[in-house]
């Protein structure tokens, strides 16, 4: 079986953008708590998640949402950013090992594939079909069109008769 490494690049793309995108962001801006779950791999002590309304203009309201590490020493450090990232990547790769099961048949080619036309253009590989006699009626006029030599036909025409 072999492994379709253009269809991975795509999943992996799409569970990427899906994953720091829509989950991570959006998501993690609606439920900043999410980020608590792949916190504790930054952060040695304490997670607490902040967050802020705040109004820029009359009727309209915004939320501002900070992740904070609290040490052992007290010292509060803002690790927002890295714990939005590697939320991201935590549900990219979820997502990337489902699509890969949900998508096998895409991600794996036959063990054929790619084969018959090497086999084609080496000369391995003979079209069967059709019977003996139209094969060789093909045959002489692909060497009556300079398509093919001399030797390539009697080659042919030999294969063919063997297989009578």
């Amino acid at each position: 079986m072999k492994i379709n490494l253009t269809m991975i690049v795509i999943l992996a793309g799409i569970s990427l953008f899906i994953g720091f995108v829509i989950i991570s962001v959006a998501v993690g801006a609606i439920f900043p708590a999410m980020h608590k779950l792949t916190a504790p791999l930054i952060c040695k002590g304490e997670v607490k998640v902040e967050s802020i309304r705040y109004s820029y203009k009359p009727g309209q309201v915004g939320w501002d949402n900070h992740i904070y590490c609290i040490e052992a020493q007290g010292n509060e450090k803002e690790i927002t950013f890295p714990a939005i990232g590697l939320t991201g990547l935590f549900y990219s790769a979820i997502l990337f090992v489902i699509l890969l099961i949900l998508g096998r048949r895409g991600v794996s080619l036959p063990a054929t594939f790619g084969t018959l036309a090497t086999d084609v253009k080496r000369g391995k590989e003979w079209k069967k079909e059709g019977s003996a006699m139209e094969r060789l009626a093909e045959l002489k006029k692909m060497r009556d069109a300079n398509l093919i030599t001399e030797a390539e036909f009697e080659r042919k025409k030999a294969r063919i008769v063997d297989e009578l």
